[in-house]
């Protein structure tokens, strides 16, 4: 294969696998916007913080502490959940008053108020997709132009 052509797949693959984070991630914006747009807003008690551990291919275990929340919405209904959102060290304490964001018609589909919580994946997954459709965009744009000639 000569070198057009590995920079043409090259850049192809990158770009398109770019385009699917990004796209991913511009889901996730939408979402996570039309959700803080709708969710009340109350206070909640950090009652626990769940320690969970994994271990790579490698035998390397890593723990990880998700902030479980107690909160009682408009309903009057008490309601408990665990962060999906997890980190070490914790970056909540047992006690602690927090932010929640929930539906009210769905109190069990609730999330702290924190950028973490919130925005990490969106911006994770649309900056990664951006960076990669630019290398790719980058790559495939040089693979079409044709070295000068001298004379």
């Amino acid at each position: 294969m000569d070198d057009s052509k590995f920079f043409l797949v090259f850049g192809s693959i990158f770009a398109g696998i770019g385009s699917i984070f990004a796209v991913t991630g511009i889901i996730f914006v939408i979402n996570t916007h039309s959700f803080v747009g709708t969710a009340e807003s109350i206070q909640g008690t950090v009652i626990d913080l769940k320690l969970r551990s994994s271990t790579d291919s490698k035998g390397r275990s890593s723990s990880v502490y998700y902030p479980v929340v107690k909160f009682t919405p408009s309903s009057g209904e008490p309601t408990i959940f665990e962060s999906s959102t997890g980190s070490k060290p914790p970056a909540f304490s047992k006690g602690q008053q927090v932010e929640v964001l929930y539906n009210p018609e769905k109190p069990n589909s609730a999330m702290i108020n924190s950028w973490l919580e919130l925005w990490f994946l969106p911006a994770m997954f649309t900056g990664m997709g951006s960076i990669f459709v630019l290398i790719g965009g980058v790559v495939l744009v040089k693979s079409f132009r044709k070295p000068a000639s001298f004379k």
